[in-house]
């Protein structure tokens, strides 16, 4: 099949639309395990000849089931080459894609697909069919992991199948997109709880990966573990970097089988959310406990160690630790990492200190959906622990006289779906999106977060709570696994903490008849929990120390709404829900 682009050299990386870079893949890389997903616990492989093939099919069979330029498709699906590959269609036909997390809950589910006037959906699980509301009857579904025999449902594969017999009669002429044109329609809620629909083009996710091509470097031997939601734009663009670079992909199947697939796959490149290593960061703290005296001693030690800033990693100590403990660490991670990159929310300093410490390389990045999503990064050569990295080379920012960091370039979206006075207020007469965060340069050009806009609060005496840095301190403690810090006009500070249920859960083994209320009413946990807050506080101003908080055992989940699909909390969800707790304690 000749797919060349005329006036597009496929030999370089000058690509300018998202259908391009199909081309660009196609025609530069050559990989038998280019995508690698899980069937019956084994890995199989997708060659880049097979994603080719699949994708022509595909897009011929779409167009065929009458899907046109300009529609809006919804990809309901967990992250699979599958999705990919019914993504990479879409485009092919000139529609547009609607990614919807798997997890999402169904009442923004609807949301979405009114608000986007959605006509097809790719989809893998019935059991989610359910949630759809009978007005979206219209629908018409792609199925993937099951079928059914009714009208508007189609099968993945059977349908592959029509494709093949459409090119062999037909053959295939690819759509030719404009850079301006929507690529995709992201929908993102903040932590505010309500679904905006950012509309990307072509163009804004094209010159990301421009940008990052020219600050990582990804040879043809390294190997990416994917982990997060492709619905969420961060893993999106970093995953379109990893396909455009023709490095073999493997994708994980369940948040839950991590760690297990970490040292199956062994990974040299992984892009996480700062959760994630906090928990193994406190997994790793609390297995110490657990060792014989001797080793105790050693490890805990070298856990110390490994928390200094500007560590020498030429003395002899250093490789002491290393060879002992520190190398048994890295194993956590299949031992071959050496990219790992962190970004959907604030990555604590100390965490970041430690694993770069121990040999594991994280490079924390900063972004918005809005800008489709990285503004700034730590890459190799250029990595200062704690900042936000360095901006990106097409990007362009200042910071007003608020402190709110303002940045405009070719990766502003072009707008929300429907909502012309919000993106008036969000991106200003002369092209500037205002993020709402608070910012500062360094003299080395480094960019540092200090604060969310909306998460500094005042209280009804006039004093600012910075919540979010209180909340990171509180959800080091072994028993807390999320934190809300309630301060916005109250005469106080207080706290809710979520309890960590993995801890009930090994104390369970011993008790089958302790429920959780119970174990989390325990005195000595009660005191834990009590002491560590205390010794918070002595770090605060007074209107910022907690002076009451609430243990909450219910559970926290995206699906419940508490929380972003990167793991941040929803303020107003989570106040609305437990507002008469949070009135108690005042």
């Amino acid at each position: 099949l000749n797919i060349y682009n005329e006036g597009y050299n496929m030999n370089t990386y000058d690509f300018k639309t998202y259908n391009e870079l199909l081309f660009h893949i196609f025609n530069n890389h050559n990989n038998e395990y280019f995508l690698n997903y899980l069937s019956n616990g084994q890995y199989k492989n997708i060659s880049v000849s097979d994603f080719k093939n699949k994708i022509i099919c595909l897009s011929l069979v779409l167009k065929d089931l009458g899907i046109k330029q300009g529609d809006t498709v919804g990809i309901f699906a967990n992250s699979s080459p599958f999705w990919l590959i019914f993504d990479f269609a879409i485009h092919e036909v000139g529609a547009i894609s609607v990614p919807i997390f798997a997890n999402i809950s169904s009442i923004n589910l609807n949301f979405e697909i009114k608000d986007s006037s959605m006509k097809y959906m790719f989809i893998d699980s019935q059991e989610r069919l359910k949630d759809i509301e009978d007005e979206n009857s219209h629908l018409t579904f792609i199925t993937h992991n099951f079928c059914i025999k009714e009208p508007n449902f189609y099968n993945f594969d059977e349908i592959l199948v029509i494709g093949q017999q459409i090119c062999d009669a037909k053959g295939f002429s690819n759509h030719e997109a404009r850079e301006d044109d929507i690529f995709s329609i992201i929908y993102t809620s903040g932590n505010t709880g309500t679904p905006k629909g950012v509309m990307l083009s072509h163009k804004n996710i094209v010159s990301q990966l421009h940008d990052i091509n020219k600050l990582i470097d990804l040879p043809k031997g390294e190997v990416a573990l994917s982990l997060l939601p492709l619905a969420h734009i961060f893993e999106r663009t970093v995953m379109s970097y990893y396909l455009s670079r023709g490095i073999s992909i493997y994708f994980v199947d369940d948040v839950l089988n991590v760690a297990n697939l970490m040292k199956v796959v062994k990974p040299t490149i992984m892009t996480v959310v700062p959760r994630l290593l906090e928990k193994i960061f406190n997994k790793i703290k609390a297995q110490i406990l657990e060792k014989p005296f001797f080793s105790r001693v050693i490890v805990s030690l070298a856990f110390s160690y490994a928390l200094k800033e500007n560590l020498d990693k030429s003395s002899i100590l250093f490789k002491i630790y290393d060879k002992l403990v520190y190398s048994k660490f890295r194993e956590i991670f299949g031992s071959r990492v050496d990219k790992l990159i962190s970004g959907g929310a604030p990555l604590s300093k100390e965490i970041a200190i430690f694993f770069v410490n121990i040999g594991v390389p994280v490079y924390q990045g900063y972004g918005l959906t809005e800008f489709s999503p990285v503004i700034s990064t730590n890459y190799p050569n250029a990595n200062k622990v704690g900042s936000c990295g360095k901006v990106l080379p097409s990007a362009e920012i200042k910071i007003n006289e608020e402190k709110e960091l303002l940045v405009k370039g070719p990766s502003l979206m072009k707008g929300y779906l429907n909502q012309e006075e919000l993106t008036a207020k969000t991106i200003d007469s002369e092209g500037w999106l205002h993020t709402g965060d608070i910012a500062s340069l360094d003299e080395d050009g480094y960019l540092f977060i200090t604060s969310r806009a909306k998460e500094i609060f005042k209280t009804s005496t006039g004093e600012y709570v910075n919540a979010v840095a209180i909340e990171q301190k509180l959800s080091k403690n072994k028993y807390i696994e999320f934190a809300v810090v309630i301060s916005q006009n109250r005469k106080y500070t207080t706290a809710l903490l979520f309890v960590d249920k993995e801890k009930y859960n090994v104390a369970k083994k011993s008790n089958n008849n302790l429920n959780i209320e119970e174990y989390y009413n325990r005195s000595d946990i009660i005191k834990n929990i009590s002491n560590y807050i205390e010794n918070i506080n002595k770090d605060l101003n007074q209107w910022e120390k907690i002076v009451n908080f609430k243990i909450i055992t219910n559970d926290i989940s995206i699906e419940g709404g508490e929380l972003t699909p990167s793991m941040k909390v929803c303020r107003n969800v989570i106040e609305k829900k437990y507002e008469h707790i949070i009135n108690s304690m005042y």
